[in-house]
């Protein structure tokens, strides 16, 4: 095996649950306009921060969060992992930034990456269950804010920062991050910088399934040709803090080039691949490389911020303004552009915190976004469009001794202008509002309740797809090798939710289960119609009411008496999601069912953690679908912090997949031609100055 480079930020620990908390002070919501810490809230909410996100962060944020009870990755390759929360995916998962809109095109294809990095972030914040009464009927589905601090919300009076360097042998991984904050108690100066490579991953055997697809001539063995890429970024950002608040702005770049896997594209079987010679060794060059479609990804992006404090009726004025510029292309194999993707999108969002009335306390807002899209070339199956969005919201909090209520209200108005005559402009209007409780039973027990009722209108794919185009001019989109046909007649979907949870605490005991089901009317779905053309599938956006029902719990135990000096905690974590369409059919692509079980050793600088994790075959496939085989997952790390010449340093070791286990997600559009990553092992430094 090669001699790795040594490397960065503490690599990913697959344990998706660790449980000792690491004295880790509880963490006050960013996501949440009302500053609540997390034990405060009636919300399903998960917090990764601290030495528990420098172990999990990844390349993406679905990988990141991936296997963590109720959350998934709906995967496109070593370079995408949209995140799936309760089997939602696309358009009803919000991917936020400090608070704003990814304003990205992620959601208008499984194929397209989203635009934060885990590996920046100090914390990352998910809100499972509909967060629409915080930002709009994109998050039906929840909410994950990566929180980075680009705009440095805290005054610093010196230089502090931090460098990491990380390398991966799947895939010739090599990353490394630079951070730095700097200031005089007043003005603070940010900058990070952030680059990483990888080559084709390898994988145990053929990367197209043979139990599912016919031929599979032209698949790679031992790794997914086509999956290569590169990626930089680059961020400055500064604030000036004062008595009664703060302001700033910030600016980045983004850069970032990524292969479809082999197979996947509708042009992939243009390029032929002599097997017999392809080598998987990574201590050289691979002979040949699979030749197929790639992204190239711009985008710039200006972030101004501020809070103001006052005394008075009203104490907190919170503004963030975000303006970005973002453009993608399609190449292929040739170097020809075939498709260009753009947008340029502003958003705005400003909140009124009142001071507290009684034992009420709450704030108002008000949320706006107006993005251009375009979609130029032969993949160009959506018209230009314009989408302009509002939204009014208040929400309020009520806390007695040993319970608080908590209850919102919002409004929006969608507008979706289309800039040919095809089909007429859309607009709607929704309506969201929400009640949850919490109960203190005791110091051990704690019981949550949280009812809402939340509304999402169509999106541009969702409604314009391929519409004016006859059966012969459909136009095939290559991420999902389909063709992908929208409904202008799309009404709006709307979600009833119910979730309730169970909270304890004693002893070397901690642990959480929570129940949930949501009633969709008028789901929006894309539907395998079972038909072709000219030997291309045919796929839907269709209507009908859904539902899911699932599960979630985790469970800790301390094996060792708090007083001893080395610890063992062992975590039972898993989850469990069904649904249903009204007419019998099952849902498409849903995660299955997940138990992990892991087993984690502190000692003093010293920690070790091991992790199993069980997925249970998913044999309630969507229509038209193949089911998707169980796996097993194991994962182990090890890590130590030490001190040198004043600097904390981490250095850390770690295997994913150790099992060399073929996975397939049934949450992924492309399983069954390209699996997961096989055996990996990284080695991590991360050095905080």
């Amino acid at each position: 095996m090669k001699k790795y480079i040594l490397s960065s930020l503490v690599a990913v620990s697959a344990a998706p649950a660790m449980a000792a908390n690491e004295n880790r002070m509880e963490h006050v919501l960013v996501t949440m306009p009302i500053h609540k810490k997390e034990a405060q809230t009636a919300l399903p909410v998960t917090v990764l921060d601290g030495a528990e996100l420098r172990r999990r962060a990844a390349a993406t944020i679905g990988e990141t969060l991936n296997n963590s009870p109720g959350l998934s990755s709906a995967s496109f390759g070593p370079a995408v992992g949209q995140p799936v929360i309760r089997g939602q995916q696309g358009p009803r998962v919000q991917v936020l930034q400090n608070g704003m809109q990814a304003l990205d095109v992620s959601t208008n294809s499984a194929d397209h990456a989203v635009s934060v990095e885990p590996i920046l972030a100090d914390s990352i914040e998910i809100l499972r269950g509909p967060a629409t009464m915080l930002y709009g009927g994109g998050a039906i589905g929840g909410v994950i804010n990566v929180v980075d601090g680009r705009i440095p919300t805290k005054p610093v009076d010196g230089v502090e920062g931090v460098a990491e360097l990380r390398s991966s042998s799947v895939n010739d991984g090599r990353s490394g991050v630079f951070r730095v904050d700097a200031g005089d108690g007043q003005w603070v100066v940010h900058l990070d910088a952030l680059y990483r490579d990888w080559s084709d991953p390898d994988i145990p055997g053929l990367a197209i399934n043979p139990r599912n697809v016919d031929d599979v001539d032209e698949s790679t063995d031992g790794s997914i040709g086509n999956a290569s890429g590169r990626t930089r970024r680059l961020t400055l950002g500064s604030s000036y803090h004062f008595d009664n608040g703060y302001w700033g702005l910030s600016y980045s770049e983004l850069s970032n080039q990524y292969g479809i896997p082999s197979g996947v594209h509708h042009h992939g079987h243009e390029e032929e691949e002599d097997h017999d010679d392809h080598d998987h060794d990574h201590d050289h060059d691979h002979d040949h490389e699979e030749e197929g479609v790639s992204l190239v990804i711009e985008q710039k992006r200006w972030d101004v911020a501020g809070d103001l404090h006052f005394d008075g009726p009203i104490d907190l004025m919170r503004w963030r303004l975000s303006y970005s510029d973002y453009q993608h292309k399609e190449v292929e194999p040739s170097g020809e552009v075939g498709t260009t993707f753009s947008k340029e999108a502003w958003a705005g969002r400003v909140e009124l915190s009142h001071a507290p009335w009684g034992q009420w306390h709450g704030v108002w807002g008000l949320q706006w976004q107006d993005a251009d899209f375009s979609a130029l070339g032969e993949e160009s199956f959506v018209p230009e469009n314009t989408t302009r969005s509002v939204g009014l919201f208040w929400l309020e909090d009520y806390h007695a001794k040993n319970w608080s209520l908590e209850a919102g209200l919002r409004a929006d108005v969608d507008r979706l202008e289309i800039s040919q005559a095809i089909a007429d402009d859309q607009q709607d209007t929704s309506f969201s509002a929400s009640l949850a409780g919490i109960y203190d039973i005791n110091e051990v027990w704690t019981l949550s309740l949280s009812l809402s009722e939340s509304q999402r209108a169509p999106n541009a794919e969702e409604r314009f797809s391929n519409i004016g185009n006859t059966l012969e001019q459909y136009v095939v989109h290559g991420a999902t090798g389909a063709i992908e046909v929208g409904d202008v007649n799309l009404s709006t979907e709307k979600s009833r939710n119910a979730d309730f949870s169970v909270r304890a605490d004693f002893g070397g005991l901690s642990g959480k289960l929570t129940a949930f089901h949501n009633e969709f009317a008028d789901y929006i779905y894309l539907d395998n119609t079972g038909t072709e053309s000219d030997d291309v599938e045919i796929l839907q956006y269709r209507q009908q009411d859904a539902k899911f029902t699932g599960l979630e719990y985790e469970f800790s135990y301390n094996l060792s008496p708090a007083s001893t000096e080395q610890q063992y905690v062992v975590t039972l974590f898993g989850d469990r999601v069904s649904a249903e369409l009204d007419s019998g059919q099952n849902v498409p692509r849903l995660p299955p069912g997940h138990d992990g079980l892991s087993l984690a050793w502190l000692w003093q600088q010293w920690r070790a953690d091991v992790s199993y994790v069980h997925a249970h075959a998913q044999n309630k496939a969507g229509v038209n679908e193949a089911a998707t085989a169980a796996y097993n997952r194991f994962d182990a790390s090890i890590s130590r912090e030490f001190n040198m010449a004043g600097n904390d340093y981490t250095i850390m070791l770690s295997g994913h997949n150790l099992g060399d286990e073929e996975i397939r997600s049934s949450a992924s559009f492309i399983r069954d031609y390209a699996p997961e990553a096989g055996r990996n092992i990284e080695l991590a430094l991360r050095v905080k100055f």
